[in-house]
């Protein structure tokens, strides 16, 4: 089937649980999928859906009215998608060859992965979900297709309940001669933190526990959003983990602090101010490294902020 809407257009099947999207025609790199279509309910994204490989059965980019200045949102058109609330599976290959795909958005009831979704998506790394953190949804899933660093941020009530770092790793396999038995060789805590999960629910407590082993054996450019994550949206942060956290940060303050200029991240440059985790000295410092970056806001915002939480603090507390 065929329908327009909302500026955009898509050729679906009607299933016995709802509409299947098997293509969709955009002329802007972000999309957001609707809940219905012709009155049924959107459940699932086909296979090869976003790719420029077509399975949309029967239908061509040919069969695009001859007046529409639409495109197929597939491979390098596609930078990031909102799925609906409804939408419960997403297909094999959905994503395959979007090589500039940044961000996902899902709801709760997502709950089925499929095989190979996000084989060569080189830059996807935020995933944004729409439910608390404590919740079922389709994290798990998610994870087992995808062994590259992923941010996930989930959502209550529009507001950021909690975010989770999941880390690269890689995995080999090894032959075990003369017995053509194979050892399994994994590279990375990313695999570790993909494990800690109570059913389809993260399990917080585990996470925070593999932290000690991480931060030994990552390098502070992986490991530091796992910490800092955790602080600036500590869901169920225990107070020994959340100092273990903060010793981590304070002690990589400076390497931090250049990171978070090098990616304009200005929230996150005034978490580490205001609980002066790094000093008047460090704060000069980041200061300067923006400055040189051309990045003025965050220099200008850096001196602001050390006046704030660190000088004007001095002055209050030596006052009588």
């Amino acid at each position: 089937m065929y329908t327009e809407k909302d500026g955009l257009a898509f050729i679906w099947q009607d299933t016995v649980n709802g509409a299947r999207i098997m293509r969709v025609y955009s002329d802007m790199p972000s999309v957001r999928i609707p809940e219905e279509l012709n009155g049924r309910k959107v459940v699932s994204v086909g296979a090869y859906c976003f790719s420029e490989i077509n399975k949309a059965s029967n239908y061509t980019e040919t069969d695009m009215p001859a007046a529409s200045s639409l495109c197929g949102f597939c491979g390098n058109n596609v930078e990031s998608v909102i799925l609906p609330d409804t939408l419960e599976e997403i297909g094999n290959n959905a994503f395959y060859n979007c090589r500039k795909l940044v961000s996902i958005e899902a709801g709760a009831a997502l709950k089925e992965a499929g095989s190979d979704i996000f084989m060569n998506c080189i830059s996807f790394t935020k995933l944004y979900l729409r439910h608390r953190a404590d919740i079922p949804g389709g994290l798990k899933q998610i994870l087992s297709r995808l062994g590259t660093h992923l941010d996930v941020y989930f959502y209550d009530n529009g507001r950021v309940n909690a975010m989770l770092v999941f880390p690269e790793y890689t995995e080999s396999y090894d032959e075990i001669a003369p017995a053509h038995i194979f050892g399994r060789n994994i590279t990375g805590e990313g695999f570790r933190a993909r494990q800690c999960f109570n059913g389809d629910i993260p399990d917080f407590k585990q996470y925070d526990q593999i932290f000690g082993k991480a931060s030994v054996e990552e390098s502070v450019n992986v490991i530091y959003k796992m910490a800092l994550g955790r602080l600036m949206y500590p869901f169920q942060l225990e107070d020994i983990p959340k100092h273990r956290y903060e010793e981590y940060v304070k002690s990589r303050n400076k390497e931090i602090m250049e990171i978070l200029i090098a990616e304009r991240e200005l929230e996150a440059l005034y978490f580490m101010c205001k609980n002066r985790y790094a000093g008047a000295e460090g704060i000069n410092n980041a200061a300067a490294k923006a400055s040189v970056a051309g990045w003025g806001e965050g220099a200008a915002s850096l001196l602001k902020w050390k006046h704030e939480f660190i000088e004007d603090a001095k002055k209050r507390r030596y006052e009588f």
